[in-house]
């Protein structure tokens, strides 16, 4: 065991305590305040890297940083959106290219945001501060998109289906607004979230860090209700409604999208603190967020069709929730909380798991 103390200023005598190897890699050691008065001895719990320097300074939201993503972001968006496929439905070849661009922009922003946390969480070595019922609902909600981007974009079936059940009066089809960038998106997503939840298993295990019972009962009732749906149009049809049971599936995405945030936002506020939340990730999930919005609404005032909207509920959805609780986060980032600027500030009952993912 190796010792070393510090005189603070005060009249604190703080020790830290770590243990070479087994301590380390468990990411912990243990910081003790012994008072030269009467006033009680306070425990934290500190990760190595906490003790000895802050290491994510490549996935900060420093301004610099930003400065660079967002160049990085725009001129790959540009490439991307002038290279590949663009949509042949819109009419204007302007607006055909600029959709484009927009759409591939957003997809490596929202794409991006999910890399700051997981570098986090490597060089850090654990997941708190990271509200695991945000990973779980994560993986599930992007599962479900990625099933209803993917057959809207290349399932022939759902997209006449589609045009006919939408076509307006004077019998003119209605185009699907589902885009390559979209599809591209829900891929790389679902794969990335699933890495970002084996994160909490790798560095914390699921015994230490479970999630939630509201969590488990919400994957239940996913599954159930997707079957249910599915055995209820074979009943009532004599076939089964798959164009509606995609929109069962955005309809579960966009529920799961709020869910997911709630927890995180609580966490937040339980802990005074956005330490562990990477706000790099929050501003480029923000931008990712009204691009993919400006795209939408841009298709449909090109095309003059606003059915497209209510056509493509989750992606309109998907957009103004990521922008409302983005919001949130930034507020808990730069106002709230703006004074915690390392996991080690607070006390031991904030570094732990709050009720909401304990429930």
């Amino acid at each position: 065991m190796l010792n070393s103390s510090k005189q603070m200023s005060g009249g604190d005598d703080v020790v830290f305590s770590a243990a070479a190897a087994s301590e380390h890699n468990n990411g912990h050691a243990t910081c003790t305040s012994r008072h030269s008065g009467s006033k009680p001895i306070l425990h934290e719990a500190l990760s190595m890297d906490d003790i000895i320097q802050d290491k994510t300074t490549n996935f900060t939201a420093s301004s610099s940083n930003v400065f660079k993503w967002t160049t990085f972001l725009l001129l790959g968006g540009i490439i991307l959106g002038t290279m590949l496929p663009q949509n042949p439905a819109l009419p204007s070849a302007t607006w055909r290219l600029l959709s484009s661009i927009i759409g591939y922009t957003y997809f490596l922003s929202w794409s991006a945001s999910f890399y700051p946390q997981i570098v986090m969480n490597h060089e850090r070595k654990t997941t708190r501060g990271l509200s695991v019922d945000f990973c779980v609902l994560n993986v599930l909600g992007y599962c479900c998109y990625t099933v209803y981007t993917t057959t809207f974009f290349w399932n022939q079936r759902i997209i006449d289906e589609y045009k006919l059940r939408f076509s307006s009066d004077e019998g003119e089809s209605a185009e699907v607004t589902v885009q390559g960038n979209d599809v591209a998106f829900a891929l790389h997503a679902v794969v990335m979230a699933s890495v970002t939840l084996s994160q909490i298993g790798i560095y914390d295990t699921f015994t230490a860090r479970p999630p939630s019972k509201r969590v488990l009962v919400i994957i239940l009732a996913t599954i159930a209700f997707g079957i249910g749906y599915v055995c209820l149009t074979w009943v009532v049809k004599g076939s089964v409604d798959f164009l509606g049971f995609l929109y069962v599936l955005g309809t579960i995405k966009v529920g799961v999208t709020i869910g997911k945030y709630v927890p995180q936002a609580l966490l937040n506020k339980s802990r005074q603190s956005t330490v562990g939340w990477n706000v790099l990730n929050v501003i480029l999930d923000l931008t990712g967020g009204v691009l993919s919005l400006i795209q939408l609404v841009g298709d449909c005032a090109s095309m003059g069709d606003w059915s497209g909207l209510g056509g493509n509920p989750t992606k309109l959805f998907l957009s103004m929730i990521t922008i409302f609780f983005d919001l949130v986060f930034l507020i808990q980032h730069y106002f709230l909380y703006a004074d915690k600027d390392s996991y080690s500030q607070l006390p031991l009952e904030a570094q732990q798991q709050p009720s909401i993912e304990a429930a």
